[in-house]
């Protein structure tokens, strides 16, 4: 991977001609995705650099007026915190630390976005320089970025404002309360713009033709590949061969267990298990060796193998299955096979695998990895992406209801083209 200063503007960024844009992130990684591109796109037609925040893995932000978000995030900086890092770099057990502020900082951390993602392409088209640190004086110490040359566009409510490229459009607000225009921010002379929010969809129109390309451009630069997460994919594809290889098996993915998931997780299970009807007709019972035992096979479908270069577990032509029907279910309960939300769905589809089934996380490469910045062991925040990763790689994918991690595995599904 390229270092991180590559690609970046020319200059240390403190330069008075020199214009920024800047947001505060909140919410879960897949909220903070579709934030972050929003930036992005805001940040090239504005013509300003964009101050790339880290992400935050872990322990969720949620979203807060403008003023409280920014206060949160000075809050929970671990600019002054070297000795909760010291502390797990020595391996001391957290039972026997007495700081409340270490153990809470241990529930958190935050990366630049090139650890999960390349960047290299994106760089060259948007202007980004990088804002690791949310004190107070840290803009102006970094870029020389002063309060009085800093325009604050302020939200109340998650879904304060929309911002358009034109005046002319005639597209209702929906959930959007008032629209700020493009061509206003243009005439904004301050250095920097800071937005709180900017997550959602819908949030940054595009309207032209060119900025549809600008946005599809994007959200393709936040796929997971293995030159940025190594790591992450040796133990996705492991676990992809168990299941007998890309496109041999189904998907499907269960949100239950946050926030308005939980609370409604009735109406999700309910949506999803009307969704996995269809598959209902092709189930088989599983080969007395288990559901991930390939039969041997004849030599006439070896050849058809062969020739077809596919190993598509289904047939919706012929309404058969090449074998016994394998669903990997990714999912946030903690215990798949007891909770009773997946009792009706387990014994529809005997072969159902989740990722506890195939998964050890302390033998894995996923423990070892550490933020040398805040010494977190940060391995065990990618273990939802490492559900994602498999269940996007199947022939077909069915997600959950209001979910934007489903709607990001099936962006996966999408890109891997495996559809």
């Amino acid at each position: 991977m390229p270092s991180d200063d590559e690609l970046l503007p020319p200059g240390d960024g403190t330069d008075i001609n020199e214009k920024y844009l800047a947001f505060y992130p909140h919410s879960g990684f897949h909220n903070q995705r579709i934030a972050l591109v929003n930036a992005l796109m805001l940040a090239e037609r504005l013509n300003r650099t964009l101050l790339l925040p880290p992400v935050i893995l872990g322990e969720p932000i949620h979203w807060r007026k403008y003023d409280s978000l920014e206060s949160f995030h000075r809050r929970i900086t671990k600019a002054h915190l070297d000795h909760c890092r010291d502390a797990l770099i020595q391996q001391v057990d957290p039972e026997n630390i007495n700081s409340e502020r270490c153990l809470a900082s241990y529930r958190y951390t935050s990366l630049r976005w090139d650890r999960l993602f390349d960047m290299s392409a994106l760089k060259q088209r948007v202007r980004i320089r990088y804002r690791d640190d949310y004190d107070r004086t840290y803009l102006q110490r970094k870029y020389n970025i002063t309060q009085q040359e800093t325009y604050h566009v302020k939200d109340s409510i998650l879904y304060d404002y929309r911002i358009a490229d034109t005046k002319e459009h005639t597209k209702p607000l929906q959930k959007y309360q008032r629209e700020l225009y493009l061509q206003d921010l243009q005439a904004i002379p301050k250095r920097l713009i800071s937005f709180g929010s900017l997550f959602g969809t819908g949030r940054v129109m595009a309207s032209t033709p060119e900025a549809q390309e600008l946005r599809d451009f994007l959200f393709k630069q936040f796929v997971f590949s293995r030159k940025a997460l190594p790591d992450l994919f040796d133990e996705a594809e492991a676990i992809i061969r168990r299941i007998g290889g890309d496109g041999s098996y189904v998907s499907m993915h269960a949100r239950v267990g946050d926030s308005i998931f939980e609370r409604f997780s009735g109406d999700v299970m309910g949506k999803l298990w009307r969704d996995l009807q269809k598959y209902a007709p092709l189930v088989q019972q599983p080969y007395p060796s288990g559901c991930l035992t390939t039969r041997t096979r004849s030599i006439n479908e070896v050849e058809q193998d062969t020739h077809s270069n596919t190993k598509a577990i289904l047939n919706w032509e012929t309404k058969q299955t090449s074998r016994p029907l394998v669903i990997f279910m990714a999912t946030d309960s903690r215990d798949p096979h007891n909770d009773p939300l997946f009792e009706q769905i387990f014994q529809l589809f005997p072969c159902i695998v989740t990722l506890n089934d195939m998964f050890d996380f302390k033998q894995s490469k996923l423990f070892h990895m550490v933020n040398p910045e805040d010494g977190v062991k940060y391995g065990k925040f990618l273990v939802p992406f490492l559900d994602g990763l498999i269940a996007s790689h199947a022939q077909e994918f069915t997600g959950s209801m209001w979910s934007t991690f489903s709607s990001y595995i099936k962006f996966l599904h999408q890109q891997y083209n495996l559809v």
